[in-house]
């Protein structure tokens, strides 16, 4: 494009002058940024064109700037809460190079929209122009002979290679992109670069190739036994030497031979504490990898012997042993990488993605070298590998690129070529384009006031929009798309694991909105909510309403529709639909989940629900209500509260279709009052977890919570809940003054809180110290007591589970029994409450009931008036609706 010469002080301070009393802010640099010049009266505009602006111009509607980092720019420091300033963009693609980053009070109250409704794009895409791309079969033997086509021979038959395209990163200045190990509980990555054509995203070459299978059914995946999945599955890769690399099943937690045993939460009971710190992402990255047997699908006509080159690694002993019995098993045996590999036979990037130790947290490990019948994988699982939960697929493999729609980059020795096999054997006509964009399209850091609205943006390999401290924020009707991490992030969380303590968020800001969007074909999740503070329980206000999100988690699991960290952050009126993994995660206090519609989520993962929150005693005061949730996958609950979760109030929801209702796992005051549940097996389930082999009272709960309970209400600087005395006495007047709220009105009180967070040696009664904590036991602050206290917060007591309506013959909430000897008693739920399975009505029929599945209303007719009269009704009927959910 040509650009006009860069004007004189004296032009640049005129133009900036004549576009204020325009309507336009011209370029507040050079000389008239010295200057210090003020906006004028009224409200600044500035317009933006991609095809004949030029960031030289004054920004005027008759002479636009081309980017919107110069319409930002000529906007910083003129515009106030009183005069507002407006970026008005022209229909056009605007490519990114960099973030537009939003900082401060210079780059506050201004609303970024479009030009009368034109379509407007954002992408940090390259365009793949249909001139670069060459037919594999029209190469002549010349060019194919070149180094950087080496890899083609891997396309080894006719079939393979007809209807397969090129196209030269390399040449073209085009950076392929890095595949990088992500998975739950590793620090994130970006992830690869992902080809996008005619706005679909395409899929990374691999086997097996459907994607559309039930959790139970196997043409989707490699497996092992299946046996963790009710599956039968084909061993198409069964792990060598379990016990002898690993450790026992039964001691997993505790043997230190994975990851996960290496975080601080697990080391709690080493004697050393110099031991007990978490490990860092790289020594983890080195731990023992697996070794599988292949067999199956797997072993059919040598299929692996083209997933990776012939070799037996050499393995490094890192010296590192386990934990007490395990002190003389290795735990990081690291293979050395594979050098010399021929890259015209053999794959040299490849992966296996899926689950390896369980049903609902995905991972990847290289794929290193084959050498017999074996496979040598680089990389550990995060969790111990299990032959029962083997479930995964082959990814990044050129010789797998045998389906429309795949395609594969070779990196080796920096060939940079992509190989790709297009919808109806061409390329020709079809826009196509290559994210390798590794940043944020736009970046709020400490303003107030910016609004987003009617913006397409697609194509990064991070998350969308990120927002740090914003206040006031509005992201309104945007239409986010492919990128590989989250939509919408207001906040940020720390780079560890969930079920840590120093886990949180942070910078969330508030009052920010996320609406009416459309957030589709996501990595990772929709949008996460931060903000609050959960010391003094001071609510973010952060929302996010009216949007429809739709297939996401596409890359990596616990990443949801909707996350909500913090304190008093909503999630309301979205359609939320078409997802492998749950739809929202709560972890903090006060937070609404109300209104939406759940349809098709967790589809392929297990040990999981709709809605999940879990392994925190102090997450308090939450509200989930009034939503639909409908076709729930495999053998799943609507919501599930995983270990010791608590605080948690279910009420007037529809569940449509899923395996349970709720799961309260071993949770205090957790309610499920009000609900209807159709063609359920049981309105819900959960445990009472005790220390395995325990015989007596007073007793620990089991492991897992006995330690995070200890950790969670350790006095600790900064992280999470802490039991300082400021904090403890916000707490007690929160949650027993009746000011906060439910969405209906109803205070959230919680009467026995004194009694929670006030812990207390056992032996003397005085208050705990910092340095109490060190002390194990019934005698120091563990806070083990006698199950029979209702008020102890080891306890699962105050769980309700009343007026359910259960249609098509599902029972009610399946009560756990935990029986004890010396001396003998038996526990349950129901020992602690007097409203477990109560007033319940059970019908054959929704009509039977009266509720109409299309309003979600009910009639003042029918079981369900009968029962509970005309007042129930007309309180659910008030509240609960079908109308307003999803985008406009």
């Amino acid at each position: 494009m040509l650009r006009t010469r860069p004007r004189t002080a004296r032009t640049l301070w005129a133009a900036l002058a004549l576009a204020l009393t325009a309507g336009a802010v011209g370029p507040a640099t050079g000389a008239a940024a010295a200057a210090g010049t003020s906006a004028a009266p009224g409200k600044p505009t500035v317009y933006v064109s991609a095809t004949d602006g030029d960031d030289a111009n004054s920004g005027g509607r008759k002479d636009p700037f081309r980017t919107i980092a110069a319409a930002r720019d000529a906007l910083a420091g003129h515009t106030s809460a009183k005069a507002r300033g407006t970026v008005l963009i022209r229909g056009g693609t605007y490519v990114l190079d960099d973030t537009v980053e939003l900082k401060g009070a210079a780059n506050s109250w201004v609303t970024y929209a479009p030009y009368r409704n034109e379509k407007v794009t954002i992408t940090g895409s390259h365009e793949l122009p249909a001139e670069g791309w060459k037919k594999l079969t029209d190469l002549s033997e010349e060019t194919l002979a070149q180094p950087r086509y080496s890899s083609h021979s891997r396309l080894n038959t006719p079939e393979l290679r007809e209807g397969v395209w090129v196209y030269d990163l390399g040449a073209q200045g085009i950076d392929p992109g890095t595949l990088y190990k992500n998975g739950f509980n590793w620090v994130q990555d970006p992830f690869a670069p992902e080809l996008v054509v005619g706005g679909d995203t395409q899929v990374l070459a691999e086997y097996p190739n459907a994607n559309s299978c039930a959790t139970t059914e196997t043409d989707c995946h490699l497996w092992g036994t299946g046996d963790k999945w009710d599956a039968e599955g084909p061993r198409d890769l069964m792990n060598v030497d379990l016990d002898a690399r690993f450790g026992l099943q039964d001691d997993w937690n505790s043997s230190g031979t994975t990851p996960r045993a290496q975080f601080e939460d697990k080391k709690q009971q080493l004697d050393d504490p110099e031991q007990r710190d978490t490990w860092s992402p790289q020594e983890m990255r080195r731990m023992t990898p697996q070794i599988f047997t292949v067999g199956g699908r797997a072993a059919a006509g040598d299929r692996y012997k083209s997933w990776a080159p012939e070799a037996v690694p050499t393995v490094d002993d890192l010296g590192t042993r386990g934990f007490g019995e395990y002190a003389d098993v290795p735990v990081q045996l690291d293979p050395r990488w594979i050098e010399d590999i021929d890259n015209t036979k053999a794959e040299t990037e490849g992966w296996l993605s899926g689950y390896f130790g369980n049903n609902y947290a995905n991972d990847m490990v290289r794929l290193l070298s084959w050498s017999g019948d074996r496979l040598y994988t680089k990389y550990p699982s995060m969790y111990i590998p299990q032959d029962a939960w083997t479930k995964v697929k082959v990814l990044n493999v050129l010789s797998e690129m045998d389906t429309a729609g795949e395609y594969y980059i070779d990196r080796y020795d920096d060939n940079d070529v992509l190989y790709y096999r297009p919808e109806g054997g061409t390329i020709e006509g079809k826009d196509a384009t290559l994210q390798t964009f590794d940043k944020n399209f736009f970046l709020l850091d400490g303003t107030r006031g910016v609004t987003l609205r009617g913006l397409a943006m697609t194509g990064s390999l991070v998350s969308g929009v990120q927002l740090l401290d914003a206040v006031g924020t509005l992201v309104d009707a945007v239409d986010i798309s492919n990128v590989s991490m989250d939509a919408v992030r207001i906040g940020r969380t720390t780079d560890t694991i969930t079920a840590m303590p120093d886990y949180q968020s942070l910078r969330g800001g508030h009052g920010n909105v996320v609406q009416n969007s459309y957030l589709h074909d996501l990595g990772g999740g929709g949008v996460l909510l931060g903000g609050g503070d959960r010391a003094t329980l001071e609510r973010g206000g952060n929302v996010a309403r009216h949007n429809e999100i739709a297939r996401f988690s596409k890359l990596a699991t616990y990443t949801p529709a909707g996350y909500l960290y913090g304190v008093g952050n909503s999630f309301e009126y979205n359609y939320v639909h078409d997802a492998p993994h749950m739809a929202v995660q709560i972890m903090g206090n006060d937070m609404r989940v109300n209104h939406n519609h759940f349809y098709d989520v967790v589809k392929n993962a297990g040990d999981m629900g709709a809605v999940y929150a879990g392994r925190d005693f102090t997450y308090l005061g939450n509200e989930i209500a009034y939503n639909h949730f409908e076709k729930i996958g495999g053998s799943n609950d609507a919501l599930y509260m995983d270990d010791g979760a608590s605080g948690v109030r279910f009420h007037h929801n529809v569940v449509n279709g899923s395996n349970s209702g709720v799961n309260f796992n071993s949770g205090h005051s957790n309610t499920a009052n009000d609900n209807v549940f159709v063609g359920v097996k049981h309105v819900g389930h959960g445990g009472i977890y005790h220390q395995k082999g325990e015989t007596r009272l007073p007793l620990d709960n089991s492991w897992v919570l006995h330690s995070r309970f200890k950790t969670f209400l350790d006095v600790r600087e900064g992280e999470k809940y802490s039991a300082t005395p400021e904090t403890v006495a916000a707490w007690h007047e929160h949650y027993t003054d009746g000011q906060a709220t439910y969405s209906d009105g109803k205070p959230i009180v919680y009467p026995q809180v004194e009694r929670w967070y006030v812990p207390r040696v056992t032996a003397t009664g005085a208050e705990c110290t910092a340095a109490d904590y060190a002390t194990a036991g019934t005698e120091g602050c563990s806070r083990a007591t006698v199950w029979d206290d209702a008020d102890s917060l080891y306890v699962p007591s105050g769980v309700e589970i009343d007026h359910a309506v259960v249609v098509g013959g599902g029972s009610g909430f399946l009560e756990t029994t935990a029986t004890f000897t010396e001396p003998a008693a038996e526990y349950n739920l129901s020992r602690w409450s007097d409203k477990v399975n109560t007033r319940s009505v059970a019908a054959a029929s929704v009509a039977e009931t009266g509720l109409d599945l299309d309003t979600l209303r009910f009639s003042g007719s029918g079981a369900v008036a009968e029962a509970y009269g005309a007042a129930w009704v007309a309180e659910w009927n008030r509240h609960v609706t079908a109308e307003g959910i999803g985008r406009p």
